[in-house]
């Protein structure tokens, strides 16, 4: 993805944003949204294990759904996922299983993620090149994230 430092800010705002939503339902701190090579949103999504009591209704689950059905595909190879945080091993894995292979994160994973296996140690494991960017608006990420779970 050859988007701009700004770019990237810019849509990691977004993402931003639709964890406000996650909070506002009373879900854990995190979204998502899918892109195109442009920068152009496709799709967008949040967190809803709480309010769905689904346990695997994580942000890239449901932005992987609502992505796929809204393109008829389940092939996202042409697109890239941007969330502000790492994805845990459910959501990194099903995120391969949609073909995609750009990421951008924001914030790194929590320490107390169970299992605690990180984007890399997946990356390690992937019969498929990933591209990972890691680092946009980290700071305001954690400190969203923290100060959500300061509530819960």
């Amino acid at each position: 993805m050859n988007l701009t430092i700004e770019k990237k800010e810019e849509l990691m705002r977004l993402v931003m944003q639709e964890v406000d939503e996650a909070i506002k339902e009373g879900n854990s701190p995190f979204g998502a949204i899918l892109i195109d090579k442009n920068g152009n949103i496709i799709e967008k999504a949040h967190n809803t294990v709480k309010s769905m009591m689904n346990p695997i209704l994580h942000a890239e689950i449901n932005l992987i759904s609502k992505a796929c059905k809204k393109l008829h595909t389940m092939d996202l190879s042409d697109y890239c996922i941007m969330s502000n945080a790492w994805s845990c091993s459910m959501c990194m894995s099903a995120c391969i299983k949609a073909k995609i292979q750009n990421y951008i994160y924001g914030a790194p994973s929590e320490e107390t993620m169970n299992p605690n296996v990180t984007i890399f140690d997946i990356k390690d494991k992937s019969k498929t090149e990933l591209n990972i960017e890691i680092g946009i608006l980290e700071n305001e990420c954690r400190l969203q994230i923290d100060n959500a779970r300061k509530k819960i």
